[in-house]
């Protein structure tokens, strides 16, 4: 080999390092869920405030889900303006409705900055997690590295084994979460 293709063979090892580099430091996502958290705080929080409620807003502090009580937000009727501005114009047709991907109650029963656009926010943006995570690593995401931790043997079983999963699962709940607001349903 002559010097010419030393460095250049060379100079495609530095782009490398350099290129995955920020990957390398991708499995620790707490500085990203941390304002990714405070991102859906901060909405929450202006949501409560235009419903008259944020007196009763429970800060919850760097890389914790503020919550309200769940007067404020009941999941039975009557709804609250904070209800609809959680959940939508149409919150009222969601009264006992599930989530056909998740499972889980359209309105919660423990509302919180989790529900900002009927949850569709911290789902995106725990879809985002689990692919940022899985470009860097094969195993699952940790619940630490999500916004909204849920136990994910638990919740999905044996079906979701992948990050790519991960992310179509999170993504496809957000993507009900937010259909629902508008009342078109979704089945993926």
């Amino acid at each position: 080999m002559d010097s010419r293709q030393i460095a250049v063979v060379g100079g495609f090892a530095v782009a490398a390092a350099l290129t995955s580099a920020p990957l390398a430091s991708a499995d620790d996502l707490t500085t990203t869920v941390d304002s990714e958290i405070a991102s859906l705080n901060s909405t929450f929080t202006t949501e409560a405030d235009l419903a008259g409620d944020s007196a009763d807003v429970t800060p919850g502090g760097t890389g914790v889900l503020d919550t309200i009580l769940p007067a404020d937000a009941p999941d039975a009727a009557p709804l609250t303006t904070l209800d609809y501005e959680l959940y939508g114009p149409l919150a009222s047709l969601l009264i006992g409705v599930d989530n056909p991907v998740s499972g889980d109650p359209f309105l919660d029963p423990a509302p919180g900055a989790q529900d900002v656009f009927n949850g569709a926010l911290a789902e995106f943006d725990d879809a985002y997690n689990a692919l940022v995570y899985g470009l860097n690593d094969t195993a699952l995401i940790p619940t630490t590295d999500l916004v909204s931790p849920v136990d994910i043997a638990t919740v999905e079983g044996a079906s979701i084994t992948t990050e790519a999963g991960l992310f179509a699962n999170f993504l496809d709940t957000g993507v009900a979460d937010l259909l629902s607001v508008l009342d078109i349903p979704f089945d993926s």
